[in-house]
């Protein structure tokens, strides 16, 4: 049995996108004025009221990358089901961790990113082409998202989306952040 997306899912493309995925949100990152990466978009709500800061957007996908695709594909590559022993409920942007951490300076928080998503691929590195692309949890699947079962290729890929998604909204504040015009 193979992923359905198998010929889409091989392992080199995935981790270089996964790898973009994240040079995309550094840049983004960096992008964003030293005053803003704290404060929710134009200021007007907290991360309990729905609107997140860039820190809180970071904090969320370091959280959601230690506790879920990293404990996901830890299980798989020691045989596991991929739930059973991981944390799958993804963090709520009410979770006192993901709160805490958003505290942190913008550049603590991206090394500690950094960190998860190179443990991530060190372990989609540790599964064997044939095992890549195999389904075997049924993470994210018993919720009712993508198919009933996913492989390891898939919970990379997952990881894309979902940098792509806060990196989006990074970027919203990066280029429409108010700034001064710099003299040439």
């Amino acid at each position: 049995m193979l992923d359905p997306d198998a010929h889409l899912l091989d392992r080199d493309s995935i981790l270089m996108r996964h790898a973009e995925s994240l040079a995309v949100l550094e840049w983004a990152s960096a992008m964003v004025p030293h005053e803003w990466t704290h404060r929710s978009p134009f200021g007007t709500l907290s991360a309990e009221e729905g609107a997140w800061s860039v820190a809180m957007n970071l904090a969320h996908l370091t959280l959601y990358t230690e506790r879920l695709p990293i404990s996901v594909l830890s299980s798989l590559v020691e045989g596991g089901d991929g739930v059973s022993t991981s944390w799958f409920g993804e963090p709520s942007p009410y979770e006192p961790d993901a709160v805490a951490l958003s505290q942190e300076p913008v550049s603590t928080i991206l090394h500690r990113l950094r960190q998860a998503c190179e443990r991530e691929r060190a372990l989609a590195l540790r599964f064997s082409e044939e095992s890549w692309t195999r389904p075997q949890t049924r993470a994210w699947g018993k919720g009712g998202l993508g198919p009933p079962l996913h492989s390891p290729a898939r919970v990379v890929a997952k990881s894309v989306q979902h940098t792509w998604e806060h990196g989006n909204s990074i970027l919203k504040v990066a280029l429409f952040a108010q700034r001064e015009l710099v003299d040439d």
